[in-house]
Order: C-alpha cells, then structure tokens, then sequence
C-alpha cells in the first residue's frame, strides 16, 4: 500500500465513525492504522471537535455535525483535485 496524507486517514476515521459510533478496533480495521496511530488521530479530532465519545459508552466514537462538514469538505476537495486515493481505486476494481 502507498503512503497516504493525513486528510486520507482522518477521511477513512470520519467516515468509520459516522452514524452510530464505532470502536477503535474497527477504526483500525477500516483505516489501516495501528493501535498508537488510532488513539492519537482519536484524540486530535476529539480535540478539534469532529469526533465525540459517545455518552453512555466511552469506548464509542462518532462524527459530530462539524466532523461531518468536514468529511463533506474532503471529498469535495478530492472530487476536485482528482487525486487517485485507495477508496477510488478499489471502487474501480469492483468494476471489472
């Protein structure tokens, strides 16, 4: 796999987290990042307000509505700057 930017993972970790709340376990899974790398982007969005702890379950992560605007900007960005990413190439693959 190639090397991904930043705005590629938080992309992957918004888009994981958005709807009910996920685990960390499953951002990991669905971000390919380890374990170190899961709970520092956790706590940086959580930080910057586009993630929350889900309030009857701590271990629970979930878009807030800033974190989905920003989700939303991203993939604008993307369409944009027709930047070939791993979500774009697999979706390709599905195709043949």
């Amino acid at each position: 796999m190639q090397n991904r930017q930043q705005s590629e993972i938080v992309r992957d970790i918004l888009t994981v987290c958005n709807g009910s709340g996920t685990t960390i376990t499953n951002v990991m899974f669905h971000a390919y990042i380890s374990h170190a790398q899961a709970r520092g982007y956790l706590s940086e969005l959580i930080d910057k307000g586009l993630i929350e702890n889900d309030i009857f379950d701590s271990r629970q992560y979930r878009s807030t509505p800033k974190g989905l605007k920003y989700l939303a900007g991203l993939e604008t960005m993307s369409e944009l700057l027709a930047i070939e990413t791993r979500r774009i190439a697999k979706s390709d693959a599905n195709i043949c």
